[in-house]
């Protein structure tokens, strides 16, 4: 952007509508980055943001399968509930979530339940299981659909665990469905997170399409008077 209005200074361009339309694209990339930088920055503190509570239930969602085996980055959110599991002294229950895709052999949640047994060695008591999701927003309300029946009518806290690119947007889910939960980010190879954020804030951009919609017209609708005005 500014190598561009550089060179429309350096060539001596006076023609207004090219500094217009420099502003209009300015608006948008600028609104754009915006909204990226807040992300990048809430997404940061909360993950930093300690949890107060002792959780009755640690949800583990669930991010796919390799035929019938447990992949790293699931194996990773898995490792991370156990950790949680054990600094809670055992007490909280785990629900492992998440269904059957059509190249899966299995259920995530059947897979991830033999994973937590087999390598971590948990009772298999303690472990719930939720294999009708096949998204985020249905881990969330499955999972609490669960809770409410587990927890016999009791007032019961939970937390949920997922990678930590996909803590923030997943706890925007756990809101929406009206789910007392907070999240714990797993680990996740450093080379992979920027292109996994960005997929993270595209998908935010597309829960709330309308609103930028929105914004998108007003600024068109600015800049068109603009336009009208000095050209």
């Amino acid at each position: 952007m500014m190598i561009w209005y550089v060179f429309v200074i350096f060539i001596q361009i006076e023609n207004v509508f090219w500094h217009i339309l420099f502003f209009y694209a300015f608006l948008i990339f600028g609104y754009t980055m915006f909204l990226y930088t807040s992300v990048l920055a809430y997404s940061t503190l909360y993950h930093f943001t300690p949890i107060r509570y002792e959780p009755n239930y640690i949800i583990v969602l669930g991010s796919g399968l390799i035929g019938d085996r447990v992949p790293p980055l699931l194996a990773s959110r898995l490792d991370e509930a156990v950790k949680q599991y054990i600094k809670y002294e055992k007490k909280p229950f785990i629900i492992v979530s998440g269904g059957q895709g059509n190249d899966e052999k299995v259920s995530e949640a059947f897979a991830m339940k033999q994973y937590l047994i087999e390598v971590h060695h948990i009772p298999t008591d303690k472990i719930l299981i939720e294999d009708r999701s096949a998204n985020t927003e249905q881990n969330m309300i499955f999972s609490k659909q669960i809770m409410d029946h587990h927890s016999h009518g009791v007032n019961y806290r939970s937390i949920f665990v997922t990678n930590n690119f996909h803590v923030f947007r997943a706890s925007i889910y756990a809101r929406k469905a009206a789910l007392d939960a907070e999240g714990i980010g797993s680990k996740t190879a450093f080379y992979y997170v920027p292109n996994a954020f960005t997929r993270e804030f595209i998908g935010l951009l597309v829960m709330y399409k309308w609103t930028h919609v929105t914004v998108f017209l007003i600024i068109t609708l600015f800049v068109g008077l603009l336009l009208r005005a000095y050209v």
